[in-house]
């Protein structure tokens, strides 16, 4: 098969009327490597191995639970998915719905107003949305690098939306 791009090291040899290939699966790969992107992820590799994947681990479980806690204070807040406390399996995020206030609305409101960032919308998740009988959620996600105040922020801001959204009808 003649691939459809050229350059790098997919060249065998290079003549005055022809170049030849090298074998698959380097004949496919035109250009440069990734080279950078590769140094990239070694770095990542080894700053998350300094932290320690147990640490991260254990504080993303705490991080997790808090958000949670603190979202379903929330009045009218709907979480998707079982509490921290029933589940060790639970990730740092939460995908839940506000009572009739749509999870667009809500991200963009957050982003606009607040500078907060959420996602919205199916989450590649379509059959599950069919399956709960909802057409998108909002998703609060977390990562080690967040803090409690940060989610505090998120909770503030969520509650000004609600407010600013339901006070529309």
């Amino acid at each position: 098969m003649e691939p459809f791009l050229g350059g790098g090291e997919m060249i065998a040899d290079v003549f005055q009327d022809k170049s030849t290939y090298a074998e698959p699966p380097s004949r496919f790969e035109a250009g440069t490597p990734a080279i950078g992107e590769a140094i990239g992820l070694g770095a990542a590799i080894d700053y998350l191995t300094c932290i320690g994947m147990d640490q991260i681990h254990k504080y993303e479980k705490e991080l997790g639970s808090y958000l949670y806690e603190s979202l379903i204070s929330v009045p009218n807040v709907w979480i998707y998915g079982p509490a921290p406390s029933q589940t060790d399996h639970r990730a740092p995020l939460c995908s839940f719905n506000v009572e009739n206030v749509h999870p667009t609305d809500i991200a963009e409101i957050l982003d606009q107003e607040h500078g907060v960032a959420i996602r919205s919308g199916h989450h590649c998740a379509q059959i599950l949305h069919r399956t709960l009988g909802i057409n998108a959620s909002a998703r609060a996600s977390l990562h080690f690098y967040n803090t409690k105040e940060e989610v505090d922020v998120f909770v503030d801001a969520l509650k000004a939306t609600i407010d600013f959204l339901t006070s529309q009808h």
